[in-house]
């Protein structure tokens, strides 16, 4: 796995940067109703999708393992970014009302992906609503280097166990991440939302 400690200082440029977390916020906007106020990004590294997402109605918190990634999301969010495992996150139960993980569940194990949804259901309030990227192996159209752990299927079945329901999806461009034979298209991923019962 990446090393995001060394690799933050140059993760946004090297991914997309403003243009992709402007298109990933857009589409968590749209998958969240406007009363939802307080945001937890699981996951949230650098930040940027977090900025991209925090209005004057709604506070974004980034939670993240990697020092280095966390550094640069409180230069964005002072005062709003904690160092925190996905599947333990240090929130009360039923105390927010959205979780996002954007780009993250791909990165886990099986194991670690039913955790952490569990733990996303575990900390939304009644009504709240877990966001969350599947499928970006396929969204790349290349094969992944590791053993596909965020298929919707799998993903919505997991949340469905933890006690979240599917409510509705979005797609956005991966900007400045072109794929495909001779790196011409620009990925598109899929945003699955759940709300919890």
């Amino acid at each position: 796995m990446l090393d995001y400690d060394s690799e933050a200082a140059r993760y946004d440029e090297t991914r997309g940067g403003h243009p992709r977390a402007a298109a990933a916020g857009r589409a968590l906007r749209r998958l969240l109703p406007d009363g939802d106020r307080v945001v937890l990004d699981v996951g949230g590294g650098t930040g940027i999708v977090a900025e991209a997402l925090t209005s004057s109605q709604r506070c974004v918190l980034v939670c993240d393992t990697s020092h280095g990634m966390l550094r640069r999301a409180v230069g964005r969010l002072p005062g709003r970014a904690v160092r925190a495992e996905a599947t333990k996150l240090p929130v009360l139960d039923g105390s927010v009302d959205a979780v996002t993980t954007v780009w993250l569940l791909h990165l886990l194990d099986a194991v670690g992906v039913e955790a952490t949804v569990c733990e996303a259901a575990r900390v939304l309030r009644p009504g709240g609503r877990y966001l969350t990227t599947v499928d970006k192996s396929a969204s790349h159209a290349r094969p992944s280097s590791y053993a596909v752990t965020d298929g919707r299927t799998d993903v919505t079945a997991m949340a469905s166990l933890a006690g979240l329901r599917y409510v509705g999806e979005e797609t956005f461009v991966g900007h400045g991440q072109r794929s495909g034979a001779g790196g011409s298209e620009e990925p598109v991923y899929t945003l699955l939302a759940f709300e919890r019962r």
